[in-house]
């Protein structure tokens, strides 16, 4: 396939809505990338949506947001997504790079990639984090994550990165439940996994926004994400958390249309907050259901809290969002305890996902 010669990439405003008269780039960026996504894995369910992603391009207090678009001519062949976390100590930056299926192998991504090191630079980081993701059918020569568990194709997005130093670091998997199905066997689960866990332990719930009450406690249960949930080899940052985090995070949220159902478990003695899971929705309710987060902190694992707060939550979000046909989840491959719950209820495999990092030279 013949390179381009002529792609000019320039930075993407961030309007003040989706409306706005700046807005066509932001929102083309957007559908760029849900393109390219949707052509790997021959799936729209991976979709962003503009509004949704917009607020936390307008309020970049904890992590700043950079996107470009490659362009031939009037149109757009490739975009650039760039995100810089804040925490003190963060080395990393993580891009999304999505290129026109029509316009691959043409150099658009080449061209795209030198704006990653220029940001990387100019923050002071040294390293590089991407994903790609891939149906689960792919046949071919594959990759296996340094792990140990689980592999991605060799080719596509993978090759590409490849020859760009990039080295694999982790495979998640991409698992979905369908919420259309009865879930009496969803309801026996968490009558046993709460008969398991015992008289210590009470589930707590609440939409978005946090209660007061939670919020120091949400806080400390989500920074535990980045320390005690399976990165592979991943330099990933410890991220600080406090309730003024938990409140902007909301506000984002509620500023996006989107429908945030959290489902948490006690630990009476102590009264902490020790384990929790997220499921999320946009505007259109007739979409699938995101899982965000879910974890147990360390000291707390072996009571099946996993298990309750899973089935508490999809119990709970039939209630708040029936129209919505089923959930999609990541996890990653090594991360066999959370596997075995999703397994458990009727998660099912439906793409695989590589996490790449490389280090820049001095």
């Amino acid at each position: 396939m013949t390179a381009i010669t002529d792609i000019v990439c320039t930075p993407v405003v961030t309007p003040t809505s989706v409306d706005a008269p700046d807005a066509a780039d932001f929102v083309a960026m957007i559908e760029q990338l849900n393109a390219a996504c949707r052509y790997d894995i021959d799936s729209d369910h991976l979709d962003y949506e503009p509004v949704t992603e917009l607020p936390s391009w307008l309020d970049q207090t904890d992590r700043l947001q950079y996107g470009l678009l490659a362009r031939e001519g009037d149109r757009v062949v490739g975009a650039l997504q760039v995100s810089v976390p804040l925490e003190q100590d963060a080395s990393n930056v993580e891009f999304e790079l999505a290129i026109s299926p029509a316009h691959r192998g043409r150099g658009v991504a080449a061209a795209l990639m030198p704006h990653v090191e220029r940001i990387a630079r100019e923050h002071g980081r040294r390293l590089l984090q991407t994903f790609t993701v891939h149906r689960a059918d792919l046949d071919g020569p594959r990759l296996t994550s340094p792990t140990g568990f689980g592999t991605i194709p060799v080719e596509g997005a993978s090759s590409f990165y490849l020859a760009q130093g990039f080295v694999l670091a982790q495979v998640e998997r991409n698992s979905v439940f369908e919420l259309t199905q009865p879930l009496d066997r969803v309801r026996a689960m968490l009558d046993e996994a709460l008969a398991a866990a015992g008289a210590d332990y009470r589930v707590v719930s609440w939409t978005c926004p946090t209660p007061d009450a939670f919020k120091h406690d949400y806080a400390f249960v989500q920074s535990r994400m980045s320390t005690d949930a399976p990165m592979g080899e991943l330099d990933w940052p410890e991220e600080r958390w406090d309730a003024a985090r938990v409140e902007r995070r909301d506000a984002n949220v509620l500023a996006g249309g989107q429908t945030l159902s959290v489902v948490a478990v006690q630990h009476i003695p102590s009264g902490e907050l020790v384990a929790f899971n997220e499921l999320m929705i946009g505007p259109d309710r007739t979409r699938p259901t995101h899982q965000w987060s879910t974890l147990v902190v360390k000291a707390h694992r072996g009571h099946r809290l996993g298990m309750v707060v899973k089935c508490a939550n999809i119990l709970r979000w039939r209630e708040l969002v029936p129209e919505s046909p089923f959930i999609s989840t990541f996890n990653a491959e090594e991360n066999r305890p959370m596997l075995d719950v999703n397994e458990a209820l009727g998660f099912a495999p439906f793409t695989h996902t590589g996490a790449w990092q490389r280090e820049l030279a001095d």
